[in-house]
C-alpha cells in the first residue's frame, strides 16, 4: 500500500525532475504539458483495462492519487527523458516486476556513437556503490573503488533515486538492486542525461579522491571491456544456456540454467530446452550422482512449460505449479485460462538425491515459480540471496504499448498467476535456507562465493560432519 510518505516522495521527485540542468536530453524535443498529460492518462487507462495485478499492493484510491499528483505537477514542457524520469516512480508504487517502462526505441536503440555513458561496471553492496570493472583507458578510478558521488550527487541518494524507478514484485528490493548492478550506466543516463564527462568522488585505500572521467560511446566501452578483461566472456555462447558439469568423483553435478525462454535458448545458445534437460538428467542418472546443484542465479525466467518440464525431473510425486489465473474483464478481475494448470507427473527417471538451488535477486519470474514449487514440496536447500521473483503470485503475458506522444515503451501484463495462495503473499521472494552473499573482494577476484559454499556443504555432508 502507498503510505503518505510515498506521496511526499512523488513531490520530491517532481522537483528534482525540474532541476536536471545541463544534460543533453534537455536540448531535445520538448513536449507540451497537454501532450504529457495525454500520455499519462493513456498509460493509466491501459493499466486499468489490462493489468490484473494493478491493485495487489496498492489500492485503487491510493494509485489514483499518485496519478493525480503526477498529472497536476506537469506545468511546463518536458523532454521525453524528463517525462520518463517523472513517471517511472510508478514502478515502486505499483510494485509489479513485469510492468516495465522504458524510453522510446529512438533512445534505447540509438547507435552506440550518438550517446556517451559512464565507462564502468558498477555493483551495489550493502547500499554502497562500487566500481568493479573499468571500461576506459583512464585508470584514475581503479576497480574496487567505493563511489562517494557522481556529478555532485551522493551515491546513497543516487541509489535510492534509481532504485525507486525500477520494477519489483511487492516489497522485494533484491530485484531492483540486481537490475542496477547490471545496467547502472544505462539507467543513470535515462534519468540524469548524457554529459560528455563525469566528476566522480571515490574512496580507495581509505583515501577520498576526485576525478573527471570522459564519458564514452557504447562501442568504445565494449572495446575497453574486452581489452581490459580478455579472460572474461561477455557474450552468450552456444551450448552455454543449459550446462551440466559432473564433478570427477561424481559427488555432485552442477546444472546451470541461464534462461527459460525458448526463443533466447534457440537464438542465443543454439539449444532446445527439453532435449538439453533430458540429456542432462540422463547423464546424472548414468553417473549415479547423489548431489545436484541447480544454478538459477541471474535467470530472468521464460516459458512456464519449461519450468514444469524441469520440475518433472526434480520431484517424485505429482505436483502443481499454478493454482489459477486471473485476467481483467470489463474492469473486473476474473478467473481465466492459462498454461500448466492442474497436476503434473514426474519423470520415471527423476533425480532422487540431494538438491541444492543457487538463487539471487536476478532469479525472477519463472525461476521464482520453479523455486516456489521446490520449496512447497520441501525438495531443496536454497543458497544465496532472496529471489527477485515472488513465490505466491506474479503477472505475465505481456502486452506492449507506446505512449502516443513521447513513444515511451511500456509492458503491461495481462494475466495474474496464483502460484500458491494469495494469502501467503507478503511481497517478498524465496528466502534462502543459507544466506550467502559475495564480498567485494570475492567479486573482484572472480570467486563464486555461493557455489563454493555449496560444494563445501556437500563435502561436509559426505564426510559426516
Amino acid at each position: 500500500m502507498i503510505k503518505q510518505s510515498s506521496i511526499i516522495l512523488l513531490v520530491f521527485f517532481v522537483s528534482m525532475n525540474r532541476a536536471v540542468g545541463q544534460s543533453p536530453a534537455n536540448q531535445e524535443k520538448k513536449f507540451s504539458a497537454d501532450e504529457l498529460k495525454t500520455d499519462l492518462k493513456y498509460l493509466k487507462t491501459k493499466l486499468e483495462s489490462n493489468h490484473p495485478g494493478l491493485y495487489l499492493y496498492t489500492s485503487k484510491p491510493e494509485l489514483d492519487r499518485a496519478f493525480d499528483s503526477l498529472e497536476s505537477s506537469i506545468s511546463n514542457p518536458l523532454t521525453e527523458l524528463e517525462f520518463y524520469k517523472h513517471i517511472t516512480v510508478l514502478s515502486s508504487i505499483i510494485k509489479d516486476g513485469h510492468s516495465i517502462i522504458l524510453p522510446s526505441a529512438a533512445v534505447t536503440n540509438s547507435p552506440g556513437n550518438t550517446r556517451n555513458f559512464l565507462p564502468y561496471h558498477f555493483i551495489i553492496l550493502d547500499n554502497k556503490l562500487f566500481a568493479d570493472m573499468v571500461y576506459t583507458s583512464d585508470h584514475s578510478i581503479p576497480a574496487g573503488s567505493e563511489i562517494i558521488s557522481i556529478d555532485n550527487l551522493e551515491a546513497n541518494k543516487l541509489i535510492v533515486q534509481l532504485r525507486d524507478r525500477q520494477v519489483r514484485d511487492g516489497n522485494n528490493l533484491t530485484y531492483p538492486t540486481w537490475i542496477l548492478s547490471n545496467y547502472f550506466r544505462q539507467y543513470y543516463s535515462f534519468i540524469f542525461g548524457y554529459p560528455l564527462s563525469h566528476t566522480i568522488s571515490f574512496k580507495v585505500n581509505e583515501q577520498t579522491k576526485t576525478a573527471t572521467i570522459k564519458a564514452l560511446p557504447k562501442d568504445s566501452i565494449y572495446y575497453y571491456r574486452q581489452k581490459n578483461y580478455p579472460d572474461r566472456s561477455f557474450s552468450n555462447l552456444p551450448n552455454e544456456g543449459i550446462k551440466l558439469k559432473i564433478e570427477k568423483d561424481k559427488k555432485y553435478a552442477i546444472l546451470t540454467i541461464k534462461d527459460f525462454h525458448n526463443d533466447v535458448l534457440k537464438k542465443e545458445y543454439k539449444q532446445n530446452f527439453e532435449k538439453s534437460i533430458a540429456s542432462c538428467f540422463e547423464q546424472i542418472s548414468n553417473n549415479e550422482t547423489k548431489n545436484l546443484i541447480l544454478d538459477l542465479r541471474n535467470n530472468q525466467g521464460g516459458d512456464i512449460e519449461n519450468g514444469v518440464y524441469l520440475l518433472s525431473y526434480l520431484l517424485n510425486k505429482p505436483f502443481s505449479v499454478v493454482q489459477e489465473y486471473f485476467c481483467v474483464d470489463d474492469n473486473e478481475l476474473k478467473r481465466c485460462n492459462g498454461p500448466s494448470l492442474g497436476l503434473h507427473d514426474p519423470k520415471s527417471n527423476n533425480f532422487k538425491g540431494n538438491l541444492f538451488v543457487l538463487i539471487n535477486g536476478g532469479s525472477f519470474s519463472n525461476s521464482g515459480i520453479v523455486s516456489s514449487c521446490l520449496q512447497a514440496n520441501n525438495r531443496a536447500i536454497f543458497i544465496g540471496q532472496e529471489t527477485g521473483g515472488n513465490p505466491n503470485v506474479i503477472t505475465g503475458f505481456i502486452r506492449d504499448i507506446k505512449l502516443p506522444n513521447t513513444k515511451i515503451q511500456v509492458q503491461v501484463p495481462t494475466k495474474q498467476f496464483v502460484i500458491t495462495n494469495k494469502l501467503n503473499n507478503n511481497g517478498r521472494g524465496i528466502m534462502p535456507t543459507q544466506f550467502i552473499e559475495p564480498t567485494l573482494s570475492d567479486l573482484l577476484e572472480g570467486k563464486d562465493t555461493e557455489l563454493n559454499y555449496c560444494i563445501d556443504l556437500i563435502n561436509k555432508m559426505n564426510n559426516g560432519n
